[in-house]
């Protein structure tokens, strides 16, 4: 039976950032190893922290209110983040009657105060509005794939490879999917298409665009999911993604489709292109990342 509780763990988490009684442009935040993939911390959830620190500093600098959404966010990966304390600096970047851009640095704290400071590990521009007053040109267009999305309770399966409880984020959620013909889960389009549903396993909801943050980024996306065995030689890491943000999820929202296409892969780098989609269809979230790919080491003294 899945637990529930109307708390969302991801929202504490990152609602947990403080700013600096120092420096009124930087934040402090402490990440749980419970947010980590496999060694470090899974940038979707780095992008959803910061998008916060963000909030918090355009309120404390603008005023609360005038610009309560993110529209549209780029993420740029430097090298990899541990579990641990980190710090958030922002700076405004341009403020308009419509919209401001902040400039957002998020350094690993060092363990020892003498320590020369961290360089960024990640950086990000981002773009707040109010969605609510958002007018202008609007044009009906046909979506890329006219399949209508599967059907979770007749036409999917509940994905039970080890993968999926391999890694702390990855076990925080379900993931219901079609097989395809070829045994590929969630490859019943061809190609490098790829659909899942995901919810969270402790029954909190899909309820905030902090939440789109995190599900944009989530393991298990094309090309890790076109060949069998794939994690078992080659390891993942992003370059860089961008999130445009189309509407906030209904705060009852339980589940998600995420359907994703890589449109080349070649020579270890690739593209993946991100919709996500409320169970009535409609665009939640749009995103696009590139992401290299190495081939993993046999360790030393390991049968071949």
């Amino acid at each position: 039976m899945e637990a529930r509780q109307s708390s969302s763990p991801l929202l504490e988490a990152v609602s947990a950032v403080s700013q600096d009684e120092e420096n009124p442009h930087r934040f402090l935040a402490s990440i749980s190893q419970e947010w980590t993939t496999q060694h470090s911390v899974l940038g979707g959830f780095l992008h959803a922290l910061m998008l916060s620190a963000a909030k918090k500093f355009i309120i404390a600098e603008l005023g609360d209110g005038r610009f309560p959404d993110p529209v549209h966010a780029f993420v740029q990966f430097l090298s990899m983040v541990p579990p641990g304390p980190v710090s958030i600096t922002c700076k405004l970047l341009r403020v308009s009657s419509r919209q401001c851009v902040v400039n957002v640095e998020l350094v690993r704290s060092p363990k020892a105060l003498w320590k020369k400071p961290e360089p960024p590990a990640t950086v990000g521009i981002f773009t707040y509005g109010d969605l609510s007053k958002e007018r202008g040109l609007s044009q009906a267009s046909d979506p890329t794939l006219t399949v209508p999305a599967p059907r979770r309770e007749t036409e999917c399966v509940t994905i039970d490879d080890a993968v999926v409880d391999a890694t702390p984020v990855t076990r925080k959620l379900h993931w219901v999917a079609p097989r395809s013909a070829n045994g590929l889960w969630g490859h019943r389009l061809g190609g490098h298409n790829r659909e899942v549903w995901l919810s969270f396993r402790d029954g909190s909801k899909i309820s905030d665009f902090l939440h789109l943050a995190l599900l944009s980024d989530m393991p298990l996306q094309p090309a890790a999911t076109h060949q069998p065995g794939f994690y078992s030689r080659y390891a993942l890491s992003t370059l860089c993604l961008s999130v445009e943000f189309k509407r906030r999820p209904d705060p009852s929202t339980q589940w998600v489709m995420i359907r994703s296409n890589s449109h080349m892969v070649s020579d270890g780098r690739y593209d993946v292109n991100i919709q996500i989609l409320a169970e009535n269809g409609d665009i939640l979230a749009l995103s696009n990342h590139v992401l290299y790919i190495s081939e993993l080491r046999p360790r030393k003294g390991a049968k071949m």
